[in-house]
């Protein structure tokens, strides 16, 4: 059976929105070092696109983690560590301390090199 797909998702637009999101999110909240989201409000970031909400989310995250900032350190990311806990519909972040640091300090978030 050939199956056609009527939805191929852009993992990297997705990964850059959700990072841009997270970049207004730390502006705004300068003291946090982990934050949850429920699942909805992915949802709600991502044009109601179930697949990239749930499914796809796994592969996104993969990329938005490979975002970094300069540090006096080098290059760090700025997602130190996610984990999507399915059951209770929620995404844990952790981020690095110093790249919001960095970031705080008037830093641009660089993107990593789409294949």
């Amino acid at each position: 059976m050939n199956m056609l797909y009527t939805h191929k998702p852009n993992y990297y637009f997705f990964a850059h929105k959700f990072v841009l999101f997270l970049e207004g999110y730390l502006k705004s909240h300068s003291t946090e070092q982990r934050t949850s989201f429920n699942l909805q409000t992915i949802y709600d970031l991502f044009g109601h696109d179930r697949a990239s909400s749930t499914t796809n989310l796994e592969g996104i995250l993969n990329i938005a983690d490979e975002y970094v900032l300069e540090t006096d350190e080098g290059q760090q990311a700025l997602i130190r560590a996610y984990h999507v806990h399915l059951d209770n519909h929620v995404l844990s972040l952790e981020f690095n301390p110093k790249a919001v640091a960095s970031l705080k300090g008037g830093q641009i978030i660089v993107s990593p090199q789409a294949a």
